[in-house]
């Protein structure tokens, strides 16, 4: 089985929160995913009017619902306005 690089944008609900946030990814990417995380990378990126959206980068083994299960562990995490999935490309 090949792996999956998905390319998640993270919204926080207000810039006060956005470092909380992403440790609290790093933590449930790393932890509490069953092992389904292979690598991670957090970054940011500049939106407007001084507001940032977190940059998630995982690889996770391909298989059915795995995105899935990614998505709905970051909707989950405190603080965090959006969850959306910009790009996934298998390795």
């Amino acid at each position: 089985m090949g792996e999956v690089a998905l390319t998640i944008n993270v919204m926080p609900e207000d810039m006060e929160k956005f470092e909380g946030i992403k440790q609290a990814i790093a933590d449930k990417m790393k932890n509490n995913m069953g092992g389904l995380v292979k690598r991670l990378n957090i970054g940011e990126k500049d939106i407007a009017f001084g507001m940032k959206a977190i940059v998630a980068s995982i690889v996770i083994p391909d298989g059915e619902g795995g995105a899935d299960k990614v998505e709905e562990k970051l909707k989950g995490i405190e603080h965090v306005s959006s969850v959306e999935v910009v790009g996934m490309d298998r390795l």
